[in-house]
């Protein structure tokens, strides 16, 4: 397998960000563009806002849409103030976002659920864990459709290091899961390896396959193509001080089909990646700028064909460390992004924003969320009635000895879990489609 390093002149546009996309009908693809947001705008309407709150801290990482208009949202809690040890959450609202039930697991040790996936009979989660005699791990557990676990947690470990758990996607053959997982090495942090586990529904390890093509490798993300072939993206890094995003391509053994890295200014990574009905994948992460003086990271959305080829790319800065973590993918070409803006001091808050993109690279609209003190956005999910759901959580009250709005200064137990739904997107015909050529002779 060749493994190849993409060189791609870029041209760098610096903009002031419309609410409003320039004319629709306009169909050139401007290749790159280099945006500056404007500053955080509040009262944009939304469907529904939530917060879910107990004593000490409570965070969701993910979110499944169910039937009747149910969500289920998982992530970590801490019993109080005082407790260090994160536990297991998993909250079930109905349609009106009424709690139906809550799953509160107190374990002994550290457990979070990061991921989850609606199954046949209920759910299966994904998560990182924490074991005196073994250290850092991961591993998957199932529950019933009324939060009740069937079984116990598969854990998964790995000598000489530790686990970080990333994504999981069920099998492309449906006999079990594909795991991206992230090995931290115990003696040296910086050397990193990306790992693919295939788990089967019983709970054992299929195969496994490590990715180490660089100095240190990152696996952020995994997702399932049309194809049945699985998408990993993440990280490379080639140097001392210098990295590149990277997309890798496999089949259903774990085995590399194609991958390209895609060096941007000092440091790049791919945080998440959708493909479109035509077969093009459409990645979002973030950069770390050429003039990067310790702030001011930049969201990064990037469109490459089947064989990763770039079609168009746009960089987003300004006043915050933005990224972009999470998008969806319609029907009509268009891709809503997910972006965390941070603030890097006491006067600029953490929120999120939406980007709506049009298929050929232009910006539809721009949407502001944010929640409390601040707000951290890490999931966009597609809900049942079209609605596109932030998952987060937000800082709703001030600690006790806290004297600033910096988020970094926020204890633990000030954050609750957030859950907001913006308006599903308008009815939208792209103009620039090229409509199919049809023989003028009826059958």
């Amino acid at each position: 397998m060749t493994f190849k390093t993409l060189k791609w002149v870029l041209l760098l546009v610096s903009l002031s960000m419309p609410a409003q996309a320039q004319d629709e009908r306009d169909c050139g693809v401007t290749p790159s563009e280099i945006t500056s947001i404007r500053e955080l705008e509040t009262g944009v309407p939304n469907k529904w806002d939530a917060i879910y709150a107990e004593d000490g801290m409570d965070v969701f990482t993910d979110m499944v849409a169910l039937e009747k208009n149910e969500k289920l949202a998982v992530g970590a809690f801490t019993k109080d103030t005082e407790d260090k040890v994160y536990h297991p959450l998993l909250v079930k609202f109905d349609e009106n976002m009424k709690i139906l039930w809550a799953v509160r697991e107190e374990t002994k040790e550290q457990r979070t659920i990061q991921r989850v996936i609606k199954t046949k009979d209920g759910f299966t989660v994904l998560g990182d864990m924490t074991e005196s005699a073994r250290g850092n791990g991961i591993y998957i557990a199932s529950y019933d459709d009324t939060g009740k676990m069937k079984g116990k947690p598969v854990p998964v470990y790995e000598a000489g290091g530790e686990l970080d758990a990333k994504n999981f996607v069920q099998a492309s053959d449906g006999t079990g899961y594909i795991i991206a997982a992230q090995f931290i090495d115990s003696k040296d942090a910086e050397k990193q390896r990306g790992i693919l586990y295939k788990i089967s529904r019983s709970g054992n390890v299929v195969w496994k396959r490590s990715f180490e093509p660089g100095q240190s490798t990152v696996f952020n993300n995994i997702q399932t193509a049309l194809d049945g072939s699985y998408i990993v993206v993440g990280q490379i890094v080639m140097g001392a001080s210098k990295s590149g995003a990277w997309l890798l391509r496999i089949d259903n053994n774990g085995s590399i089909k194609w991958q390209r890295t895609y060096p941007r200014g000092l440091a790049a990574s791919f945080q998440a990646v959708a493909q479109t009905k035509e077969g093009d994948f459409i990645l979002t992460g973030k950069a770390r700028p050429n003039n990067y003086d310790g702030k001011g990271l930049t969201a990064w959305v990037m469109k490459v064909d089947s064989a990763g080829a770039p079609l168009w790319q746009r960089f987003f800065k300004g006043d915050y460390n933005y990224e972009a973590p999470d998008l969806i993918v319609y029907e009509d070409g268009r891709a809503s992004v997910l972006i965390s803006g941070q603030g890097m001091d006491s006067e600029h808050r953490s929120h999120a924003r939406l980007l709506t993109f049009l298929p050929q690279g232009r910006v539809q609209s721009l949407e502001d969320y944010s929640e409390g003190q601040n707000a951290s956005a890490h999931r966009l999910v597609s809900g049942f009635e079209g609605e596109r759901v932030i998952v987060g959580y937000a800082q709703t009250s001030f600690g006790e000895k806290q004297e600033s709005n910096e988020a970094s200064a926020a204890p633990e137990y000030t954050f609750d879990g957030w859950l907001l739904a913006a308006v599903p997107l308008d009815i939208y015909t792209d103009p620039c489609a090229v409509a199919p050529g049809m023989s003028p002779i009826l059958p």
